[in-house]
């Protein structure tokens, strides 16, 4: 795959986990690493699947679910 290509992927990735998680700044970080923080909560993995996880279970334990 391209750089190109790696690169709209990645982008395409962080604008769903944009919509799905507002209220987060999510990126990706120069180590590789996906990270997202919300006020004083950090997420940081090498998996963006792990992120998405991650992030469902601290909206839902904030929802009181």
């Amino acid at each position: 795959m391209g750089m190109q290509q790696t690169a709209r992927n990645e982008a395409a990735r962080l604008t769903e986990l944009a919509a799905e998680f507002t209220g987060w700044r999510i990126g990706r970080g120069g180590s590789g690493h996906w990270w997202a923080v919300r006020g004083n909560e950090l997420v940081r993995t090498p998996d963006v699947e792990d992120l998405r996880v991650r992030l469902r279970r601290l909206t839902a334990s904030r929802r009181g679910a």
